[in-house]
């Protein structure tokens, strides 16, 4: 029995909205366990988690944001980075990867960057990194202040720092390539289905 690309995509969909869902409940969860930072981040992870399922972005994309954010929330809160120490750059590659494909999608659907018809796949491709080092650098900023200011142990540093604004990239460069295949193949950027 063979799977026709509209079920699967129809099936991307249900996986993410099941994710979403889940999501919602740990965050429920968390604040009535009394563990305050742990039900803010899931929060703000699943209003982060709202904006493709919105802005009608296509189901794969949406699938990859919605399966990776709440994984690299769940290493923050479990601190398996401090247990697996390469973690953090795969998923610093893998996330912001799919948040800069997501945002450029949703800059895309708001008219903020020119038609997909006026931009050539190298400008997807670069358009789509330079939205993932931005991404990165934020989230840099981010745990600069966390540690630096708020006091909070996160144990960045220089090297670190480098590193996942390196991992930043590579995975904006290859989150622009796979929006170019995606569109290649003659797929809309905002499906009806």
């Amino acid at each position: 029995m063979s799977t026709t690309p509209s079920a699967v995509i129809r099936t991307a969909g249900i996986i993410a909205d099941l994710l979403r869902a889940a999501v919602l409940a740990a965050a429920v969860f968390t604040a009535l366990s009394d563990q305050v930072e742990g039900a803010i981040r899931l929060g703000l992870v699943f209003l982060v988690l709202l904006a493709p399922r919105l802005a009608g972005l296509p189901r794969p994309f949406d699938l990859a944001v919605c399966v990776l954010l709440p994984v690299a929330t769940a290493a923050s809160l479990f601190h398996w980075y401090r247990q697996i120490t390469w973690l953090d750059w795969v998923l610093h590659c893998v996330c912001t990867g799919a948040l800069a494909a997501m945002v450029y999608l949703l800059l895309l659907r708001t008219r903020l960057l020119p038609a997909l018809r006026d931009q050539s796949r190298g400008a997807v491709v670069l358009l789509t990194a330079l939205v993932g080092i931005a991404l990165g650098v934020v989230w840099e900023f981010y745990e600069w202040f966390a540690e630096i200011v708020a006091g909070v142990r996160i144990g960045v540093g220089y090297t670190d720092t480098i590193a996942d604004l390196a991992m930043d990239t590579l995975g904006s460069l290859l989150a622009g390539v796979a929006l170019v295949a995606w569109l290649a193949n003659g797929r809309e950027p905002f499906p009806r289905t």
